[in-house]
């Protein structure tokens, strides 16, 4: 026993690990977003509740969070992650077993004999250049990974709520403009009719009126599909076909931040879930080439076993059956058509391929803020303009009507100031829409809003951990 001593302290002693160990990168160094102003503060900072105040869409995200398909997957990834984590974990750790085997042997010549043997097995792989830390390290950074992957869904998840949501206001909206527009016009052309009849107009300003009235009937059955289709979406995003999604604000009523300020460039790489599982799935690769690296040193295995044996059931556990045995094995690869070698270079490779994936995904991260600024403000800007255009077409309607009331204007006059202000209106609406969809595109390329966690999201957490 005193010449195993040395081997047991041995292996009470951890072994260097082999291969790379990995750093997170830093981006203290990266002053813009791709030539957008960074700002101290950023917008992301709040969560999405105070971002969409509309009671009825946060309603819709909460559902959505909560019972969208591929968020329960996401979850449930996690909980398998966190699992083959500690599986993998257990690796670093004795195995202890117990068993109990009855036999009966029977030899030419003799009686049958019953043999019992009860014993604990004691079995140990040591670590000695870190392969199994490696494993864990690597199995570890694929459970942050997935977390961040849900994280990513859950951001993405939250704006699709919101784009669909405001697409369907518009929608809405712009059905009332073209109900309320065909409701006019068959004014006008009941009018149109009268005066055609009492010699006032001809033939061709009633015909107008017709075609003027049709135009704006044409509009109703693509916006009514429209409107159907989102609502379809919007309920397969909130994992309930039988969900009331419509009602709410109208389109003119949603707010909007005064001001959508950046942050740095910086915290939002630390704060985007994508960019965060770029580099978890960047530390795990890097650790694998530490498994495969060690897979070209010696293993060492210590096992040992403990019990009676004995051909009587009843004496099984009498002092006299005890047995015991103490063994170590040392496995050295030597050949093996240079497998290990091969899977070494597979590691490094796939360790590249990853780094090289995480670049791309902070360039993509800047380029997405950079692109949605100037989007945000765009649309800012187009809202504006269109908000002019409509005011200066109801002018010129008010002005056309009361022009061909007093007999100075033509119906054609009148027909062409309708027509401007209700391609006007209808540009309006979409016009609103746009300045809701990216204002939900930047806060979403901001990374802001998915750890914002209801209830019952912080409760799946706990059962989680």
């Amino acid at each position: 026993m005193h010449k195993l001593l040395p081997l047991l302290c041995f292996a009470c002693i951890q072994g260097c690990a082999v291969g790379p160990d990995f750093e997170a990168p830093e981006h203290s160094e990266v002053a813009n977003f791709m030539g957008a102003a960074a700002t101290p503060q950023s917008q992301a900072l709040a969560g999405w509740k105070q971002i969409y105040s509309d009671p009825h869409l946060q309603k819709l995200i909460s559902q959505a969070l909560l019972n969208n398909q591929d968020m329960l997957i996401a979850q449930s990834k996690i909980i398998e992650a966190r699992a083959r984590y500690r599986i993998t974990d257990a690796a670093l750790w004795p195995d202890v077993n117990v068993g109990l085997t009855p036999e009966r042997e029977e030899e030419l010549n003799s009686s049958p004999e019953n043999t019992f043997d009860l014993k604990g097995y004691l079995s140990w792989e040591l670590d000695l250049f870190g392969s199994n830390r490696r494993a864990s390290e690597a199995a570890l950074a694929n459970y942050y990974s997935q977390e961040q992957a849900r994280n990513a869904l859950q951001l993405a998840l939250i704006a699709d709520v919101a784009q669909q949501f405001f697409a369907l206001k518009e929608v809405e909206e712009q059905l009332k403009i073209s109900l309320s527009t065909i409701k006019l016009r068959e004014k006008e052309l009941e009018i149109a009719r009268i005066r055609k009849k009492g010699g006032i107009i001809s033939g061709l300003e009633q015909r107008q009126a017709e075609v003027e009235l049709e135009s704006a009937k044409v509009k109703i059955p693509p916006l009514q599909h429209s409107e159907r289709r989102i609502i379809n979406q919007l309920k397969f995003l909130i994992g309930d076909a039988n969900a009331d999604v419509q009602g709410g604000n109208e389109l003119s009523v949603q707010t909007l931040p005064k001001q959508l300020p950046t942050g740095l460039p910086s915290e939002l790489l630390k704060r985007r879930p994508d960019v965060q599982q770029a580099m978890y799935q960047w530390q795990a690769a890097m650790a694998e080439i530490g498994v495969a690296k060690a897979a070209l040193f010696p293993k060492l295995k210590l096992y040992a076993e403990y019990g009676s044996e004995s051909t009587d059931f009843s004496d099984l556990l009498a002092s006299n059956s005890q047995v015991w045995l103490l063994g170590s094995e040392l496995l050295m690869p030597i050949f093996n058509m240079g497998r290990n070698q091969a899977n070494l270079t597979v590691a490094e490779q796939r360790a590249y391929q990853a780094s090289i994936q995480y670049q791309k995904t902070v360039l993509v991260a800047l380029q997405e803020v950079s692109n949605q600024l100037s989007n945000y403000q765009s649309a800012e800007q187009s809202y504006d303009a269109q908000r002019s255009l409509v005011l200066s077409s109801q002018d010129y309607y008010r002005l056309a009507r009361l022009r061909y009331s007093n007999g100075v204007a033509s119906s054609l006059d009148l027909m062409d100031a309708q027509r401007q202000l209700f391609s006007a209106e209808i540009a309006l609406s979409q016009a609103k829409n746009d300045r809701l969809q990216s204002l939900a595109t930047l806060y979403k390329a901001l990374g802001g809003g998915w750890y914002e966690l209801s209830e019952q999201e912080l409760e799946k957490e706990k059962v989680v951990d």
